[in-house]
């Protein structure tokens, strides 16, 4: 019981990086504009391809991969629990 309750907290943890990442991705679609996650001294909350295009793809980079984490990250707790409800035990 406690390997389940174990894998289901860690989904739902996957699920946290897969949000933020997406909610992120999704902001940067309604307005152009990323937000970055460390704000530099006296530098922009927000960073965009035109204004900085290396900073743009950095974030964009980190953004796509904290999705693609959190998503694989919940498809495999949802197939551990899913085995281990089938009865099967490593």
């Amino acid at each position: 019981m406690r390997k389940i309750a174990a894998v289901f907290l860690f989904g739902i943890f996957c699920c946290l990086i897969g949000y933020a990442g997406g909610e992120r991705l999704y902001h940067w679609t309604e307005t152009g504009q990323l937000a970055v996650h460390r704000k530099m001294f006296r530098g922009a909350d927000f960073v965009s391809y035109d204004s900085d295009r290396v900073g743009f793809l950095l974030e964009f980079g980190l953004n796509f991969y904290l999705l693609k984490m959190g998503l694989f990250g919940m498809l495999m707790a949802c197939r551990e629990m899913w085995l281990r409800a089938q009865g099967w035990e490593p």
